[in-house]
C-alpha cells in the first residue's frame, strides 16, 4: 500500500466505522498496556492498520483531513475499549494538524519517509528556554507530559524566546527523536497507557523552518 497516499479517500463515516469495529480488541489489549506504562505495539498496529492516528493529516500527504467533529467523536469512541488510548489517538492526531502550519521543508522532513511518524508534544511555553541565533533557535528545557512519547519519532516543544530578560517570541520546536531524551517518571493510579512521559533538552540548534 502507498502510504503517502493510503487513507486519503476514507472520510467520516467510514473512519467511525473502523473506531467502533476495534473496541473490543482494545478492550482485550487495555491492560497489558496499562502495565506497559505505554502505547503497544499491538495497539498501534491495530491503529495504523485503520489509519486512526491520521484522521487530520493532510490528503496531500495521504492522511483522512477529516472535519473538526472528528477531533471529539473519534476519540470518544475509541475511549469505550481504553481511555488511554483514546487520549493518545486525540493528541498525537492533532499534532498532525499543527504540522500542517510548519513550513513545507519540515513536513516533508517527517512524512516523506514515514507518513504514519508519531509525533508527541511539550507545550507549556514557560518549561522551554529558546535563544535567537543565526537560522533558527537554541533550544533548553525539561517539559512534563509529553503522551505517547515512546513510540514517537519526532516531538514538538513549546519555548518562551528572550534576549536578555525581555520576551521576544513563542515558539512551537519541532525535534527529531536523537535531539532530546525522554525521562521515565509516568508512573501513575491510571491512564498509565498514555506514557506521559517527560523529555528534555539541553542546548539544541533548531532550525526556524522546524520553530513554528
Amino acid at each position: 500500500m502507498d502510504q503517502r497516499s493510503a487513507f486519503s479517500g476514507v472520510g467520516y463515516e467510514e473512519a467511525v466505522r473502523r473506531a467502533h469495529a476495534i473496541v473490543p480488541k482494545l478492550r482485550e489489549l487495555a491492560g497489558a498496556q496499562e502495565q506497559a506504562r505505554q502505547l503497544t505495539p499491538d495497539v498501534l498496529a491495530l491503529l495504523h492498520e485503520n489509519g486512526l492516528l491520521r484522521f487530520l493529516q493532510p490528503k496531500r500527504w495521504g492522511g483522512m483531513e477529516l472535519d473538526y467533529v472528528s477531533v471529539f467523536d473519534l476519540p470518544e469512541i475509541i475511549g469505550r475499549g481504553d481511555a488511554s488510548t483514546a487520549w493518545n489517538v486525540g493528541n498525537l492526531s492533532i499534532h498532525h494538524w499543527m504540522l500542517a502550519l510548519y513550513d513545507p521543508k519540515a513536513q516533508e522532513e517527517v512524512w516523506a519517509d514515514d507518513p504514519d511518524a508519531i509525533i508527541a508534544s511539550g507545550i507549556a511555553y514557560p518549561q522551554g528556554k529558546g535563544r535567537k541565533v543565526d537560522g533558527g533557535i537554541v533550544l533548553s528545557g525539561y517539559w512534563n507530559f509529553s503522551s505517547g512519547v515512546d513510540p514517537s519519532s519526532w516531538n514538538m516543544l513549546a519555548c518562551i524566546v528572550r534576549d536578555g530578560d525581555k520576551v521576544i517570541d513563542h515558539r512551537m520546536c519541532l525535534l527529531p527523536r536523537k535531539d532530546y531524551t525522554v525521562i521515565d517518571d509516568w508512573s501513575t493510579l491510571g491512564m498509565c497507557g498514555t506514557g506521559s512521559k517527560s523529555v528534555k533538552v539541553d542546548e539544541v540548534f533548531v532550525p526556524e523552518h522546524r520553530a513554528l
